[in-house]
């Protein structure tokens, strides 16, 4: 008996170590450009499942043997900061009364007929028209008639608008100039814009990083062949997804590094960047753009904080990042009262840290 547990204590011990292994290649792997090694890039998408993986085993160790319980202990330990950025913990920070309040939010076409109310007035509009923000970031503002009827409400109220296809912002605050992002893609797009408080000049880029184009079918029949619990069956469901998630990977990159030259070019102005990553925040995107910046979410959010559920793929792939050496955040929220769109809008409060941004 003595011997048979030792072997199972040996081969367990064992397990986890591949998992811890696999939980740093998936952290790991973000500093690779996904051009250089596009299928391997894929693996921070595992880096939840090697994460639950390790803190059962933090269980499982306390159960049966408590002194290897440092192993899982030490292998998250390690690598805190992605864990963190995955899913951060923060005491709850209501916003001060002087901040400004950001939207970004993927609207998937206004939520098209579905979100019309009875009165024919689409319910996405009303939402934003509704919700005070001072900087509203849209993606994928398609359907002419629901921006038409946003651009007038808020534009009644006091705001200002600019669209670049398919992103849109609407500002408060003076927009002094505007241009599109010249970056590689299929059909996402960006902008960046200069807006001014009358005190402060901020720059803010609106993007939409290139989609992975999973359509409806591809993600049934990958989810069927889960269901199925073949393993061959799971591979060859698996194979089409990979083979398109490899494709947008290093678009996304290098839209990414087009981002980080802006910033690079503009370190004398504080920057704010909101949008549809279409990358989680264990990711060459997320990293590369947060060199600079800090996120939101992570500073001020609490959980995993999903904005994107589309038949069981729950990922947080909007973001808003702002410089943290201008700005403080607050309340970073995912609001899931309005549920359209298939993603969900990412609220924060910015408070500035200094009176004069510039000085």
């Amino acid at each position: 008996m003595k011997i048979l547990k030792t072997i199972a204590v040996q081969t367990f011990t064992g397990v986890n170590i591949a998992t811890i292994a696999l939980l740093w290649m998936s952290c790991a792997v973000t500093y690779l450009n996904p051009s250089i090694f596009p299928r391997l890039s894929l693996l921070t998408l595992a880096f939840p499942i090697f994460l639950a993986v390790n803190l059962a085993f933090v269980l499982f160790w306390l159960i049966f043997k408590a002194s290897r319980v440092w192993l899982p202990l030490a292998g998250v330990a390690l690598c805190w900061n992605f864990v963190r950025d995955y899913i951060p913990v923060n005491l709850p920070s209501p916003a001060p009364a002087d901040t400004w309040k950001v939207i970004t939010y993927n609207t998937c076409t206004f939520g098209g007929k579905e979100a019309l109310d009875d009165e024919g007035h689409n319910q996405v509009v009303s939402y934003l028209g509704e919700s005070n923000a001072d900087i509203i970031c849209l993606q994928e503002t398609w359907g002419e008639a629901s921006v038409k009827e946003l651009r007038e409400l808020l534009e009644g109220q006091g705001y200002e608008v600019v669209r670049y296809k398919g992103e849109m912002l609407c500002s408060r605050l003076h927009i002094i100039e505007s241009d599109t992002l010249s970056f590689p893609t299929r059909s996402n797009g960006g902008f960046r814009a200069l807006l001014t408080d009358d005190v402060d000049t901020l720059l803010l880029v609106n993007c939409h990083l290139e989609s992975n184009h999973l359509s409806q079918e591809v993600k049934r029949e990958y989810k069927d062949a889960v269901r199925s619990y073949e393993s061959d069956s799971i591979v060859h469901g698996l194979m089409p997804m990979l083979r398109l998630l490899s494709v947008a990977a290093p678009m996304r990159a290098a839209q990414t590094d087009s981002i980080a030259a802006i910033i690079e070019r503009n370190r004398d102005l504080p920057i704010i960047i909101c949008g549809d990553f279409n990358d989680t925040p264990v990711s060459y995107t997320h990293r590369v753009l947060t060199r600079r910046l800090s996120s939101a979410y992570v500073k001020s959010g609490r959980g995993a904080g999903i904005t994107f559920l589309d038949r069981g793929f729950p990922v947080r792939i909007d973001h808003i990042l702002y410089d943290g050496n201008y700005f403080n955040s607050f309340d970073t929220h995912i609001d899931h009262s309005i549920s359209f769109s298939d993603h969900s809008p990412v609220i924060t409060f910015l408070a500035k840290k200094h009176e004069n941004l510039r000085k």
